[in-house]
């Protein structure tokens, strides 16, 4: 499956009776060949997601396409990206689980497998179904309700909007198929700039997350430029946002900036376990209680607990950590927003700008542009070790939220596909140009860098090409430099075609080559092709076991730019992949990076 799962090992669905030891092989699943000494990558599905059915009697869970469903001749990557053909099943499994609870003089590990009916697909229909989840009434396991993620037409980007569904199923009579419906639905555009984007959700918190009395399920969803908990009813759809605030956020809110809060767990009283933080503060633990939640309404915050505070552990190195919270109070960090006037859909570009401590009027900072990668990804209100290091360094640092980010609905996502090196270039430029103007005293215009990784080191290479008076120092990691040299040596042919070409362009159910027609489309749309306008000395950064962004894609960019004469530096790390996230790794590439701005 690509980058991060790279190696090869079977992937089979067992039940172990705890009590008993026992372990039984679910063989009654998708798939061409079950067998346990089975390797193959021709055909079959991959199984996970799995929960058993309130009754105990089922095992419900989500298969994706390996090949066996006819999409698939080429296994493309899988992590980060979130459009991979899969459904949802349920297998019978009472046999199983009866022979399983039995203790027998022969101990046999893969008794009864064979034993129950065949498996089910719950969402035959749907090109995306995952994340199956049971909720109940709150008086028993009588009626109960299967929740998932769902969106039936899919899409062809790595990321979009998902719906949420349900089907009514009970211990007597199992699943009604014919009770299906869609408590919330595919938000293409929001309302207003503040309403409801849609659900931006990857995967629904493990159980429990549903209130005590079985009306409200709760998720951590995107919504714009911050990630919020919400709850949903499962009667009416209605998505209502937890209001509730942890520690000294109430200056931020009152400046229309808001903290990014996720959803642990739920406990079995119903009181909430939540995460908190800012993009300069990290992470706070606290806890919401059953009765506040209960009576929580549109107008009003709940109450809310802090249980645990996390000290800034990636900022110590820069200044002393006994002045933590007055380094904290002076630095700040603003959302910001701006309509541009170019492209299709009409919605606002949003970033979030960091201005470090012990800025004054009289000596401007430095800043450096931050776009995100994916493109279908989003920075969100969210503490980020790295740029909060190189903030407390001294360096203003705008993250951008160009149009294509998740979190903005679905045809703003959509927007991007065809576009790129176009619309989301100008749209970061546009903000730049934007705050440079709205925070003129702080910073200094003549000093502006970027860095970015992946689709954000695609966008650095293009604005130091596109725009080389207004972008004067760049740092690259695992970046995209040439679409057309990617297309057929990378885990993800698919983004080569759906970015570079447009929606509709790859076809799912053939695997090919690109037309030099296609190849010469994605070079005009890569960095390379501006590569005669750079000037910006530039780091690259590269993970020479990246199966995502090839190497070579880094390296070529780099040698080229030798060749012209400009001030460029190439960092190797051999045994990282495409985050470049091992310990020793990350440390060492930001140290550079920092060192790279500051010379």
């Amino acid at each position: 499956w690509g980058e991060k799962y790279n190696k090869t090992c079977r992937l089979n669905t067992y039940i172990l009776n705890v009590d008993t030891g026992k372990v039984g092989l679910v063989a009654n699943v998708p798939g061409k060949d079950n067998s346990i000494e089975s390797t193959s990558t021709n055909g079959g599905y991959t199984i996970g997601q799995p929960v058993f059915s309130p009754c105990g009697n089922y095992l419900v869970y989500t298969a994706w396409d390996a090949g066996g469903g006819g999409n698939m001749p080429k296994r493309l990557g899988s992590i980060y990206c979130y459009q991979r053909q899969c459904a949802i099943y349920s297998s019978p499994i009472e046999r199983m689980m009866k022979s399983l609870s039995v203790i027998s003089s022969t101990h046999d590990n893969e008794s009864g497998e064979e034993k129950d009916g065949s498996f089910l697909c719950i969402t035959a229909n749907d090109r995306l179904a995952r994340s199956p989840r049971f909720v109940t009434d709150g008086k028993g396991r009588t009626n109960s309700k299967l929740v998932f993620l769902s969106n039936i037409k899919g899409f062809d980007t790595h990321g979009g909007c998902m719906a949420l569904h349900s089907i009514e199923w009970d211990s007597v009579n199992g699943l009604k198929l014919d009770s299906r419906r869609e408590l919330v639905e595919v938000v293409h555009l929001a309302e207003d700039d503040d309403a409801f984007p849609g659900l931006f959700v990857n995967q629904l918190p493990q159980e429990p997350f549903v209130s005590g009395d079985g009306k409200f399920i709760y998720a951590t969803t995107q919504w714009r430029s911050v990630i919020k908990i919400i709850r949903i009813d499962l009667i009416t759809g209605e998505v209502q946002p937890l209001i509730f605030c942890l520690g000294k956020t109430e200056g931020a809110k009152k400046s229309g900036n808001l903290p990014s809060q996720s959803l642990l767990c739920l406990t079995q009283a119903g009181d909430a376990i939540v995460l908190q933080s800012e993009p300069l503060s990290p992470p706070i633990i606290g806890f919401l209680s059953a009765s506040s939640l209960a009576s929580m309404d549109k107008n009003s915050a709940i109450a809310s607990t802090i249980i645990a505070s996390l000290g800034p552990i990636a900022a110590t190195g820069s200044f002393d950590p006994t002045n933590v919270a007055q380094n904290e109070n002076k630095m700040r960090y603003h959302v910001v927003r701006s309509q541009p006037n170019h492209g299709s859909v009409k919605t606002p570009v949003e970033g979030i700008l960091l201005i470090p401590s012990g800025s004054n009027k009289r000596k401007k900072l430095p800043m450096i542009v931050v776009p995100h990668g994916g493109p279908h990804s989003c920075t969100s209100t969210s503490y980020y070790p790295s740029y909060s290091f190189l903030c407390e360094s001294g360096y203003a640092v705008l993250h951008v939220n160009y149009r294509g980010s998740s979190g903005f609905g679905q045809s703003a996502l959509e927007s991007l596909a065809g576009n790129v090196g176009s619309q989301d270039v100008k749209d970061v430029v546009h903000l730049t140009r934007h705050v440079l103007k709205q925070y003129c005293d702080d910073i200094d215009n003549a000093r502006v860098g970027m860095c970015g990784g992946s689709h954000g080191g695609f966008l650095t290479g293009h604005s130091i090409g596109q725009y080389p008076d207004l972008f004067k120092v760049a740092a690259m990691r695992n970046p995209v430099t040439n679409i057309s040299t990617m297309t057929t040596a990378t885990d993800i042919p698919d983004w080569c075609y759906v970015e570079g070409l447009g929606l509709g362009t790859y076809d799912w159910k053939k695997f090919r080559g690109p037309t030099k027609e296609e190849l010469s489309m994605m070079w005009d749309k890569s960095p390379i092709a501006h590569m005669d306008n750079v000037k910006a000395p530039t780091l690259i950064a590269v993970g020479q076991s990246d199966k995502r962004v090839p190497p070579s894609q880094g390296i070529e960019y780099y040698h080229a730019l030798r060749s012209k004469g400009i001030d460029a530096k190439l960092l190797l790390y051999e045994d990282d992949d495409h985050a470049i996230d091992r310990v020793q790794s990350e440390a060492d590439h930001w140290i550079n990076t920092k060192q790279w701005f500051d010379k």
